[in-house]
């Protein structure tokens, strides 16, 4: 059987992506040369699985099955645009996403762990919660691009639902990259 390449992410409502859109709209007109994300593709990943065989599938599902049935939902917010490694040499531009009390944090941690258990390597990297708005392709007007993410407020954010975890497989087809979503689990703590 062929892999599947895996990971779990918290989809977002189509209003926040509408309004990552206007953001990214805003950046491009520094006319950097980034490859900006389409709005079918935003998401934020909590735990990115590679390239998994399909038998593997019931045991990945069962355990976010667990972890869904014992997470409260919450309210994300937008918090910050940014990029990795950092601003002076950005190669990934992101927005941060907020949660009370660090849910994202926690679910990730819970993700990590009860993965790990089925052999899957633990994130060695301090988890930070984002949506990728776009990924840098060469140097042309980055000091444009950093003058226009400095510039960038999202104060006036809307909060969202968080209230399910998805596995996306991710696949790239003519160029173009799809995620279909495998399974959704609900948050059921109260």
């Amino acid at each position: 059987m062929v892999p599947m390449r895996l990971f779990v992410a918290i989809d977002l409502p189509d209003s926040v992506k509408e309004r990552l859109e206007e953001i990214i709209t805003e950046l491009r007109t520094c006319r950097a040369d980034v490859r900006w994300v389409h709005f079918d593709l935003m998401h934020v990943t909590l735990k990115f699985l590679g390239n998994i065989e399909p038998q593997e599938l019931v045991a990945i599902d069962g355990v976010l099955s667990r972890i869904a049935a014992n997470t409260q939902p919450a309210q994300g917010r937008l918090h910050n645009v940014g990029s990795f490694p950092h601003l002076r040499r950005p190669r990934v531009l992101w927005i941060g996403v907020e949660t009370y009390n660090g849910m994202l944090a926690a679910l990730h941690a819970d993700l990590d762990a009860a993965l790990a258990k089925l052999g899957f390597s633990k994130e060695i990297r301090r988890f930070q919660p984002h949506i990728t708005l776009g990924r840098i392709r060469g140097n042309r007007r980055l000091s444009a691009l950093r003058e226009a993410v400095e510039k960038q407020s999202v104060h006036k954010a809307e909060s969202f639902k968080i209230e399910h975890l998805t596995l996306f497989e991710s696949r790239q087809r003519h160029g173009s990259t799809r995620y279909t979503a495998l399974s959704t689990h609900s948050f059921e703590a109260r």
